[in-house]
Parts: structure tokens; sequence; C-alpha cells
């Protein structure tokens, strides 16, 4: 009796509060099919992105790369590890639980007046010196700054995936306009050709050689058309959705009509881009570990109030458990530190990697928008000629051919000015990546 009222009140006082097992079945059948059933118009969608005030409007770059933050299994793993990682900080602020002790004996011989159980409860309660408590948990909260600074830099990973396959699908789209118009011009160039190759007025070399521009220009065509196949499927898959949710919405392709300023965000990429200041965070976490461990040196104490019950006596004790820090944690610390310049050395090769990687996007940058501007000249100049050709010929000055002719040279140009913009707006993404911000 007097055992069972003892722990009576102890399993009543712990098992209330245990934490129950919830299941949560994981099946493929079910989660394709929730992929399957994805669309832009999810409400949980609709509300991140009035969280983050981009609700309405159409589907440019910067809206479906919010879809893709919000959708994108790479970026949904990144919000998860974090969140794994910021539960460590309920762990680092826990205090360390006592310890009960019940051990009674039996003696097997008896006396005539006193009971053979010999009761000897104790407990110990460990008390943690040198504010270990609060550097464990300024440890734990740089490593969850470090998580939700990777999560950042994955949303951006998405956001270029996304740029880059809707700068394809419109360069695409755009070429087989230009092409198709292009086609329609050569075929009418061989038309005439042939006829005058018949009166005798040119060569079968010349209709030869515009039977060859025709088959390029067709060739050409064919590429333009299986990249904007492809396209919407490549897009879907940066965004995180299944084919038909993109297939469904009107796509915008505005920020792709000019191409921005560079700016100036140098110090801006050097002093807050997403996985720089993560491992910035690293470097917190570590040098949190080396205090961690610098107050190990100090050893925690156990206090050990005890009782005893024996023969009829009440016996009261007062114990004290310390440790003897003959090592003085030297170890440990050596690790910390060797953690911490670790951490130091990352923190700086990303930096000088990230001023190399902008000095290249940008470079990159300036010398294909030059290359745009004279596409755009020659493109200009192109349409000038054909327009000049065209009074010409209505003034019965040069033939219908030549006129063609040039508006065959116009078309080109303007393929070529299209392929030089594509080729801007490609470097601008990569300047925008290395920046790991928008340019506007």
């Amino acid at each position: 009796m007097r055992l069972s009222s003892l722990l009576l009140p102890l399993v009543t006082l712990v098992l209330p509060a245990c934490v129950q097992f919830k299941a949560r079945p994981l099946a493929a059948e079910s989660s394709s099919a929730d992929f399957s059933g994805r669309s832009l118009n999810d409400a949980g969608l609709k509300t991140f992105l009035t969280e983050n005030k981009a609700a309405g409007g159409s589907w440019s770059v910067d809206r479906l790369a919010l879809a893709a933050a919000y959708f994108h299994p790479d970026v949904a793993l990144a919000r998860v590890e974090a969140d794994e990682v910021a539960a460590g900080i309920k762990t680092a602020q826990m205090r360390p639980n006592p310890v009960f002790t019940f051990m009674p004996q039996y003696a097997s011989f008896r006396a005539p007046v006193f009971t053979p159980w010999f009761l000897g409860p104790s407990l110990s309660v460990p008390i943690e010196t040198a504010g270990k408590r609060s550097k464990r948990t300024e440890q734990a909260l740089a490593a969850a700054e470090a998580a939700r600074w990777r999560v950042s830099a994955r949303a951006w990973a998405a956001r270029s995936r996304v740029r880059a396959a809707m700068l394809e699908l419109h360069g695409a789209r755009e070429n087989i306009r230009l092409l198709e118009t292009e086609q329609t011009l050569h075929d009418e160039a061989i038309k005439k050709l042939t006829a005058q190759m018949e009166a005798g007025d040119v060569s079968p070399f010349e209709l030869t050689q515009a039977r060859l521009m025709l088959n390029r220009t067709r060739l050409a065509l064919q590429d333009a058309r299986r990249i904007a196949a492809t396209g919407e499927a490549r897009l879907a898959a940066a965004v995180g959705v299944p084919l038909n949710a993109i297939q469904s919405v009107m796509l915008d392709f505005s920020a792709f009509h000019r191409l921005p300023e560079s700016g100036n965000s140098r110090r801006l990429a050097l002093t807050r881009r997403a996985d720089l200041m993560a491992l910035l965070s690293d470097y917190a976490a570590a040098e949190a570990s080396l205090k961690l461990e610098l107050a190990r040196q100090y050893p925690d104490v156990n206090v050990m109030p005890g009782y005893d019950y024996n023969s009829g006596q009440n016996r009261w004790q007062l114990g004290l458990n310390v440790q003897l820090p003959l090592n003085r944690n030297r170890g440990p610390i050596a690790e910390a530190e060797a953690r911490r310049t670790t951490a130091e050395k990352r923190f700086l090769a990303q930096q000088a990697a990230i001023q190399g990687e902008l000095d290249i996007a940008l470079a990159a940058y300036q010398a294909s928008r030059a290359k745009a501007t004279t596409a755009a000249q020659l493109a200009q100049e192109a349409d000038a000629a054909s327009d000049t050709t065209k009074k010409m010929v209505e003034a019965g000055n040069v033939s219908a051919l030549e006129l063609t002719r040039r508006q065959i040279e116009a078309s080109a140009a303007k393929v070529a000015l299209m392929a030089a913009n594509l080729e801007a707006q490609t470097a601008a993404g990569a300047l925008e990546d290395a920046m790991q911000s928008p340019l506007r």
C-alpha cells in the first residue's frame, strides 16, 4: 500500500502529458492524383498571392514565380526542412528533466516489530551552469535562420526556372510568327524566279539558291514549333503544376518586350543574397556552438534530495553530484573553433564567387544589349530599304521580284533582332540570378 501510494501520484502526473502518435499514411496514388488536380485557380494559391500583394492580374513572370514558390516541390521541401530545423529551438530551450529513483529493499531477517521492507526514494535535479541553455538556444535560432534563408534561395531558383521557361516559350512563338511570314515570302520569290527562269531572264542557279533559303527557313520553323510544343510543358514543370493548368490561362510576356537597365545592385548582391545570408547564419550558429563548448568547461550540478525508511526510522538526505572538469572540454572546443573557421571561409569564398559571377553576368548583359541595339538598327534599315523598293516598284523602276527580296531581307533582319533580344534577355536573367533580384 505504501509503495502504490508513492508511485500512483507520479504516474497520474506524467502519463496525461504525453504526446500521442497520429498516423498519416502516404500513398503514391493519392499524391499523384493531388498533383493532377492542381490548378492556378487553387484557393490556397489565391490566398498566398494576396498575402504577397499579387492578387489578380495577368500571369506574368513574377506572378508565376509566386505560384512556383507555392507549388514547386523543391521549395516545399526547403520549407519543411526549415520547419524541422526550427523545431530544434524548442529542444534547445528545454530544461533537463529531474530523475526519480525508487529502490525498495527486502530483508530476509525479520525483526518482531519492524517491517522487512526498506524504502529509499531519491530525486536528482540537474542544474545547468554558465548559461548553457541560452547559448544552446542561440545556436538553434541561428540554424533556423539559415534554413529560412535557404527557403528564399530555393524560391529564387524556382523563379529563375520559370523566367527561363517563359522566355523560351515566348521566343519560340515569336519565331514561329516571323518565320511563317518569311516562308511565305520565299514561296512568293520562288514563283517569280520560276517564271523568270522560264522566260530566260534568270539562271537556274538563282532558283536553286532561293530553294535552299526556303529549306533553311522551313527547318528553322520546325525547330521553333518543336520548342513551342515543349515550352509549355517546361513551364508547367517549373511552376510545379500539370500541363493543363498552364494551357488554361493567358500568359503575359510583356516583361520580355523591353530590356531593363542593369542598375547598381552590386552592394545588395554582396550583402543580402539569400544563399550568402544563409552562410552568414551558419557562421553565427558555429560561433554559438563555440560559446556552448566553452560554457561546458564548467560542470553542471545535480542536487539529489533523498529519503530512506529503515527499521522504523525516517532518514532524509541531500547530496550533490558534480563532474570534475579535468580535461576542461578542450577537444570539443577545438572542434567548435575549427567549425567556426570553416564557416567563415565558406562565407568569404561564396562572397568572392558572387563577385566574379556579377562581373561576368554584367559584362555579358552589356555586350548583348549592344548587340540587340545594333540588330534593331539593321532591322530598321532593312524595313526602310523595303519601303523604298516598294515605291520604286510602283514607279516601274524595278521588278516585283526585287521587292520580294527586300522583304525577305527585312524579315530575316527581324528574325535576327528577335534572336539578339532573346540573347539579351537570357543575359538579363543571368544577371538577375547573380543578384537574386529582378531588374526593373
